[in-house]
């Protein structure tokens, strides 16, 4: 059996590598435009996940936001309310502590007075007894 092409023209095998050409030309071209479909998909995945997370952000924010007003509100409920009555309770312990010191002075002080009247008096008692 002989080869097929081995006594055709030059023009036919010009023409038979042409083809062959064109055939790699083809397979190249279904490479590119597969390649190109799948970057295509992966800068949309890529800006899905972009949407995603900027959405995610701005929720993030706005949670931010709102957690800043919540704690700007409690600032100033406790400036408003707490921090007088704190002062107000201060002023009472303050109050209590001074009364307390003044009855344990005043406690003291009556204690020696009873002290020295008991020695007094039981002067005066061994005296008009005549004992001693």
């Amino acid at each position: 059996m002989k080869p097929l092409f081995s006594e055709a023209d030059p023009a036919n095998e010009v023409l038979v590598r042409l083809g062959e050409v064109s055939a790699s030309v083809q397979h190249l071209l279904r490479d590119f435009g597969d390649e190109k479909i799948a970057a295509r998909d992966n800068r949309a995945a890529m800006h899905r996940r972009l949407d995603e997370q900027a959405r995610e952000l701005s929720a993030l924010k706005a949670e931010l936001t709102l957690s800043r007003r919540a704690v700007e509100d409690m600032a100033r409920t406790q400036s408003e309310t707490v921090l007088p009555a704190v002062g107000e309770w201060r002023d009472m312990k303050t109050t209590g502590l001074r009364i307390v010191g003044v009855l344990a002075i005043g406690g003291v002080s009556v204690g020696a007075t009873l002290a020295w009247f008991s020695d007094q008096a039981a002067s005066l008692l061994r005296h008009w007894l005549r004992i001693g």
